[in-house]
């Protein structure tokens, strides 16, 4: 069988998930909106868990190209995480529905208890690709080597959540977010350099 098919159902499901709960979306309503019969889901997915674990493995998948994208060796930690604000903030406007059933993939309790893997796959993703930009960062004296790489990513990642809630809830948003700026601000707190007249 054409491996469109189990797309276009997996297609259906974050569709659905852009708008729905987990408890909300039937098997019925992922093949109605596929256009395809309900013993398709079953022949690809076995059932709703393998469904929901495959939706999250592709929302994985996606996210991991992203992160290979958006980050290069040659760029300093400042300007890859510039860019990495960048690219999150492009997402949420241009993909709000993506972003919508993402966070429903990571923080629905009746979705994250049958992906068993969610936190190994970010912790994965942060060995293989951020932690290295962190090193290179601090063998070249760009951050202290005191930094709590894991509290700068908190607070990054706190901020974009914050932002991606009221953009995707349509909850009135006065001021923007600035990917540079914001940067900025946090490399005051963990750049080596110190201001003139002091020592390191």
């Amino acid at each position: 069988m054409s491996d469109d098919n189990k797309q276009r159902l997996l297609d259906a499901g974050l569709q659905l998930l852009s708008s729905k709960t987990f408890s909300e979306i039937s098997m019925d309503m992922v093949a109605e909106l596929s256009g395809l019969s309900k013993p398709m889901i079953y022949y690809y997915f076995a059932n709703k868990e393998g469904y929901y674990k495959a939706i999250a493995e592709h929302l994985f998948d996606l996210a991991s190209c992203m992160m290979d994208d958006v980050f290069e060796a040659g760029l300093s930690l400042r300007e890859n995480l510039k860019r990495y604000v960048a690219m999150r903030l492009r997402f949420i406007d241009e993909q709000p529905g993506l972003v919508r059933a993402f966070t429903s993939i990571i923080h629905d309790p009746n979705i994250s208890l049958l992906v068993d893997n969610t936190q190994e796959r970010f912790d994965s993703m942060r060995a293989d690709i951020i932690d290295p930009l962190f090193d290179k960062a601090v063998e070249q004296g760009e951050i202290a080597p005191g930094t709590d790489r894991m509290l700068v990513l908190i607070m990054i990642n706190s901020t974009i959540v914050g932002h991606s809630i009221k953009m995707t809830a349509n909850l009135p948003c006065t001021m923007s977010v600035d990917p540079a700026g914001m940067i900025d601000i946090l490399f005051d707190g963990i750049s080596r350099k110190t201001p003139e007249g002091g020592g390191e």
